[in-house]
């Protein structure tokens, strides 16, 4: 949140915001974003030259460019003090280093954002309490047309890989409740789930799901519940998050994988908080 003391100082720049007119440093600034941002081949011999001391003709025999370009972007490297020239090569110097350091990051950055972009457009912001850049090392898992079961085997895959399964869970679909009987029945993997109603309505009508539910509610280490708003599907392995990823018409799109602190604290609360506002799935509930 700002203080006081923040919007004063914001307050001008909104106004050179507002009237179109940035400060002559700040143009200069994005000037030079633009510069290296513009063009592989400055980005390349810039790569180049920070691993050491190249001449002109190695730098050339590293970047895909004509002797003019390269000579050309040497000598507008070397207007900007980003390099120097020794007389037979180019090294970087510190301010240099510097950019390229930064610009590097910044790319890197870009190329994350870039990456979540897809996927993020179905995680409902209004639940999110954790910086979205905890999910930068995320696994992705986006909906294949080449394959669509590919995320849902990756899902599959995620449940099997602990001792303990929470989650909440907006729907049901008999693969999974199939997977969940082999955790539980037929072997000693702890899930507590809660469900929907709506998840649990499908249950009940497909005979096979129904019939391996109730067989999974006799079991010490099953334990379903019913909550009547659930926001998102999210599924916790031990230390591991999996989060579903559906669009506004209920439709898998696509789901994220990661072991952060920061989400795996997040899953959990929304998960216990879940959790205390519903009721036990008791046996009599199926019937098969």
């Amino acid at each position: 949140m700002f203080n006081c003391g923040d919007i004063t100082v914001l307050a001008p720049l909104g106004r050179f915001l507002n009237c179109g007119v940035l400060p002559t440093h700040m143009n200069s600034a994005l000037d030079d974003i633009a510069f290296l941002a513009n063009s592989e081949n400055r980005v390349a011999v810039f790569e180049t030259l920070v691993e050491g001391r190249r001449s002109r003709n190695e730098v050339r025999d590293q970047v895909d460019a004509s002797r003019v370009t390269i000579a050309r972007i040497l000598r507008e490297f070397e207007d900007r003090n980003w390099i120097e020239n020794s007389g037979q090569s180019y090294e970087m110097t510190p301010l240099g280093e510097w950019v390229c350091d930064e610009f590097t990051q910044l790319m890197e950055e870009m190329e994350v954002e870039n990456q979540l972009r897809e996927p993020l457009q179905w995680l409902p912001t209004d639940i999110v309490t954790f910086d979205v850049r905890c999910l930068r090392d995320a696994e992705i898992i986006l909906l294949d047309g080449s394959d669509a079961t590919a995320l849902i085997r990756r899902i599959v895959e995620f449940h099997r890989s602990g001792d303990w399964v929470r989650g909440i869970a907006r729907a049901a679909a008999p693969v999974f409740i199939e997977n969940q009987w082999k955790l539980t029945v037929h072997g000693d993997t702890r899930v507590e789930l809660v469900l929907t109603p709506e998840a649990l309505d499908v249950i009940r009508n497909h005979p096979r799901s129904a019939q391996q539910f109730r067989e999974m509610l006799d079991e010490d280490n099953a334990r379903y519940s019913i909550c009547e708003e659930i926001p998102i599907s999210v599924g916790i392995v031990d230390g591991t998050v999996g989060i579903n990823l559906t669009d506004k018409q209920g439709v898998l799109k696509a789901g994220l994988i990661t072991d952060d602190e920061t989400v795996c604290a997040w899953a959990v609360d929304l998960f216990e908080t879940c959790r205390e506002k519903s009721r036990p799935v008791k046996p009599d509930a199926i019937t098969v």
